[in-house]
């Protein structure tokens, strides 16, 4: 029976973090016909929001669209920038950063669109157009900007209303994306991107069973999208539809289009699910994949839940794959998940293996590493059960000047005494546990320990 994977992506990716935390890439917006209709689109004379055209504008500007009419967009573009107008002349700038925004040219549309508003600071297309460049390049606050100064023009078109949503939505602000994504697509509905934007947020606001029926419709229409059969798999997760959410990453995986990080995961979902050889081929899968390998940090969490289920073969088999892989394991930058790997094979041998080989090990490592607290407490346990008490209290001692493992080393200290039946002493290192940890573990402990001596 499956247990709560939830739990486990807690740990893997942090409280409530989904698997795929960021939206959904907007890039298939710029190719829809909707999107090239609203930036290309005439406009009338409404001398608020546009400048009035003159008649020498308005000459250029028909000998650009009778270039575009023969697909000579070098040509219209050029009659543009060649025209000696262009310096002074909002219109002429706002037609040909549109063209240069077309040929994806970014830098040069940002340049005419924000040239155009400096002549007319007003122009409304020019901030929603401008916005676009700014969306396309990761620039989401000064987007929003003018966006909202676009809206306060008058705009109401989806693709104005629906980017404002994309930029709320890459800001955390899930609440006003649903409502702009909602509003957009009342004149864009056959846009996607906006269906997928307003599952994101519900996703995003907990409402998952709305966020899933959405999720489902779009990939009823587009199944060979599967960027959203990963995303989907969040909803799924939330609503605990494990089966589900395995479908779609398995089938995402078997389709060679499940990054690392989410092959990892899918790992975790069949642990979960009582199938351990398949858990351990996909955590082999994410640290060894093509592009950049799942981070190793991730990978021990994968080595600790194995371990915690007894999965002692699995685990030692992962650790080994973590040693062969691509992973520099002398660097600094990853001391400490080295010493966490260490521990956890030192760990597997104690359980399940060879013990005074694992306690070899952790003896070599906290030579390297003395202030590994978590590594002299489970090497004073080695030392426990081989009966060298004095070592173990020892390493017990050294490892409770470490600030950060103090309350657990004097927990294993209060133990080892009790089982030494030194009581008065073990009520000691009990207490100034439970002073600095007031967990039930340890409080628990420390209570029962004094019943024991009354």
């Amino acid at each position: 029976m499956m247990r709560s994977a939830l739990i486990i992506f807690s740990i893997t990716l942090g409280i409530g973090s989904p698997l795929f935390a960021e939206p959904l890439p907007i890039d298939p917006l710029w190719k829809s016909e909707g999107f090239r209709k609203t930036v290309t689109g005439s406009y009338g004379i409404d001398s608020r929001i546009e400048p009035r055209i003159t008649v020498d504008e308005e000459f250029y500007i028909a000998e650009s669209a009778k270039a575009m009419a023969d697909n000579d967009r070098k040509k219209a573009a050029q009659i543009l920038s060649d025209s000696p107008l262009l310096e002074k002349s909002a219109a002429l700038q706002f037609n040909l950063a549109t063209l240069r925004l077309e040929d994806g040219n970014s830098e040069a549309a940002l340049k005419a669109f924000e040239s155009a508003l400096e002549k007319f600071p007003n122009f409304r297309d020019a901030h929603r157009n401008l916005a676009v460049v700014l969306v396309r390049e990761n620039e989401f606050e000064k987007a929003r900007e003018h966006l909202v100064r676009a809206i306060e023009l008058g705009a109401g078109d989806g693709l104005t209303i629906g980017l404002l949503g994309y930029c709320h939505s890459q800001d955390g602000n899930a609440q006003a994306a649903l409502s702009a994504f909602r509003m957009a697509a009342l004149t864009q509905p056959n846009e996607r991107q906006w269906k997928i934007g307003e599952a994101e947020a519900l996703q995003s606001l907990d409402y998952h069973r709305e966020a899933n029926s959405i999720f489902q419709s779009v990939i009823d229409e587009k199944p060979d999208d599967l960027n959203l059969w990963r995303v989907q798999a969040d909803a799924l997760i939330s609503l605990e539809n494990y089966n589900a959410a395995i479908a779609n990453l398995e089938f995402a995986y078997r389709a060679k289009d499940l990054p690392p990080v989410a092959i990892l995961s899918l790992g975790h979902l069949y642990l979960q699910g009582d199938l351990p050889d398949l858990a351990l081929q996909r955590y082999k899968a994410a640290i060894s994949a093509e592009e950049k390998p799942v981070e190793l940090s991730r990978v021990l969490i994968a080595v600790e839940m194995l371990t915690s289920q007894q999965q002692f073969s699995r685990a030692r088999q992962l650790i080994d794959a973590v040693e062969t892989a691509e992973y520099d394991l002398d660097s600094e930058e990853n001391k400490t998940e080295v010493g966490k790997l260490i521990r956890s094979r030192a760990f597997i041998e104690l359980e399940d293996g060879d013990a005074a080989k694992g306690a070899q090990a952790l003896e070599k490592w906290v030579k390297t590493d003395g202030t590994d607290g978590l590594a002299l407490i489970l090497l004073a346990r080695f030392k426990e059960n081989a009966n060298q008490r004095e070592e173990a209290e020892m390493l017990l001692e050294q490892a409770a000047l470490i600030p950060d493992h103090e309350a657990e080393a004097l927990f294993a200290h209060g133990r080892l005494l009790v089982d030494a039946r030194d009581y008065e002493a073990a009520l000691e290192k009990l207490e100034k546990a439970a002073a600095i940890d007031p967990r039930p573990r340890i409080t628990n402990y420390l209570e029962a320990v004094r019943e024991l001596v009354k």
